[in-house]
């Protein structure tokens, strides 16, 4: 089990560059040396201990494990062999080479460092769509619930366990899981989702999200229980980004009350542009399914008139008067 404690969130060394590269593969502008955004996992292990005599480090394969048997964790044994005599500025390139050769040649001493840098090298795998199957994505997801249930079970808040497993993650793994589990949902692999839902409940900073997918679940079988179960959610102050998945589900089919009410709670929230043109490509779909043939262009009227430019007050006041 990897223990963890509740203290001040800090995002240690190894999910620093995997979230700069991360960055670095959407906005090429991202400016950073060549070692900080190198994947070192395609790199041969030669040359991994090649690189380390730039150091004045020269371990084989069996000195490197001898010294690792005195360590915990990969960061320990990069603080045991970084050179006195080096500079302070080669200490995070040193640390990278340590870890991959730790990931690769110690695999049965697991840290949290390591397992996160492996949930986060199988999230980006799905994510880029480089998955043959949901299998590796799904092992992994099993094993972070293990972990955060065995650290609850020892007497750790559920919210700090995700929070302090957080620091050693690119990714947000609760984000992750909301994306997941709606890709499961429009799968139709309800009963996967499912257990995902009931899994990790317990461990997100709020619940609005699992609520939704439970309504979700729930209209597969009784929609009066959750358009009710809807209204009950609404009650609370939700986020926009919940508010338009929400509007995008129950834009397939509900009472207009319900699809209403849910409008306006969205729309107040709306602050840009490209919020505003996703809410308004919604409410088309819904009355165009609707045959509210004028009430959809006077939509799409004001969709074409927002292409370029910040929103308008005035794009606030239509909005609120074509809300039906």
């Amino acid at each position: 089990m990897f223990a963890v404690y509740n203290r001040e969130p800090m995002l240690q060394t190894k999910a620093i560059y995997n979230l700069l590269r991360l960055q670095a593969d959407e906005d090429p502008s991202v400016k950073a040396e060549e070692w900080a955004l190198e994947d070192l996992r395609p790199v041969s292990l030669d040359a991994l201990f090649s690189r380390l005599k730039k150091y004045q480090v020269e371990p084989e394969k069996g000195s490197f494990q001898q010294f690792a048997r005195q360590c915990e964790t990969p960061e320990e044994l990069s603080d045991l062999l970084f050179p006195d005599s080096m500079e302070e500025s080669a200490r995070d390139p040193f640390y990278l080479l340590i870890f991959e050769l730790w990931r690769r040649l110690l695999p049965e001493k697991q840290s949290l460092s390591i397992f996160c840098d492996e949930l986060d090298h199988r999230i980006a795998l799905y994510d880029q769509g480089l998955l043959e199957s949901d299998e590796p994505i799904q092992d992994a997801l099993t094993n972070l619930l293990e972990v955060l249930d065995e650290n609850a079970d020892s007497g750790v808040e559920p919210e700090q366990v995700l929070a302090a497993i957080s620091d050693y993650c690119a990714h947000d793994q609760i984000d992750f899981l909301y994306d997941y589990i709606s890709d499961l949902l429009d799968e139709g692999n309800s009963l996967y989702a499912s257990e995902l839902i009931e899994g990790f409940y317990p461990y997100a900073p709020d619940n609005f999200w699992f609520d939704f997918f439970r309504i979700r679940l729930l209209a597969l079988t009784d929609i009066g229980d959750a358009n009710a179960a809807a209204h009950r959610l609404l009650e609370n102050e939700l986020s926009l980004p919940l508010l338009l998945e929400m509007l995008r589900f129950l834009a397939s089919g509900t009472e207009r009350e319900l699809f209403t009410l849910s409008l306006k709670k969205a729309a107040v929230l709306v602050k840009d542009q490209e919020e505003l043109i996703e809410m308004l490509a919604i409410m088309a779909d819904y009355y165009e399914a609707l045959h509210e043939d004028d009430l959809v262009k006077s939509i799409q009227k004001l969709m074409d008139s927002r292409q370029e430019g910040p929103p308008r007050p005035s794009d606030f006041q239509i909005l609120q008067k074509l809300i039906k």
